[in-house]
């Protein structure tokens, strides 16, 4: 039904050709019927965009956050890398538009579809993961993932989330307990504040 009505509201804007406000929550919807989406924090802008400018180019962390699911690493930022925080294999995601910041605290946001998975091989580069819960429908396989020790410390909540193709996943034959490798493909590191003014 709000797929219906979305699909209606975006028909009569395009027919009656005139400026219209649409206010959300809800950022499916917002992604899907606006030519411009406003983000708003405590009724501050955050953000103004295309709706794919906002997606590929967010501009805060807050932006980064509110559109879809991501994964929160913390660590520290040093000529161009983010170090993760407790990894053993000193896990690096390339920042270069932090190339002038010396050992400064910093985190990354990393979609779920931006980890690339492997099987755990000894020299992989990457975060060590046990695979806790696989959800496989359709196209997609959703992976919960548990770092094992000694790799990144991730807050309140240690679980990391992928996703993968259900093809990739089959011809990996990955099941329930596995021990796997991620690594981001692509991230967006932030600098913490106190580490931006610093």
């Amino acid at each position: 039904m709000r797929k219906e009505l979305r699909r209606w509201l975006r028909r009569l804007h395009d027919e009656l050709h005139v400026t219209s406000i649409f206010v959300t929550h809800d950022q499916e919807e917002a992604l899907e019927v606006a030519d411009r989406v406003v983000l708003m924090n405590r009724g501050v802008v955050e953000q103004v965009g295309t709706p794919q400018t906002v997606w590929d180019h967010p501009a805060s962390p807050f932006v980064y956050g509110f559109l879809g699911d991501v994964n929160l690493f913390h660590g520290r930022a040093h000529e161009g890398l983010l170090h993760l925080d407790g990894h053993l294999d000193g896990v690096r995601i390339d920042s270069p538009e932090h190339a002038d910041a010396q050992d400064a605290k910093a985190f990354a946001y990393v979609r779920p579809h931006d980890l690339d998975v492997q099987r755990y091989q000894p020299g992989l580069s990457g975060i060590v993961a046990k695979l806790e819960r696989a959800i496989v429908v359709g196209p997609i396989a959703r992976l919960e993932l548990l770092p094992v020790e000694g790799t990144p410390a991730r807050g309140h909540d240690p679980l990391i989330e992928a996703q993968i193709a259900s093809e990739r996943f089959v011809s990996l034959g990955l099941k329930e307990g596995d021990t796997l490798v991620v690594s981001p493909k692509k991230a967006r590191v932030f600098l913490t504040p106190a580490s931006a003014t610093a």
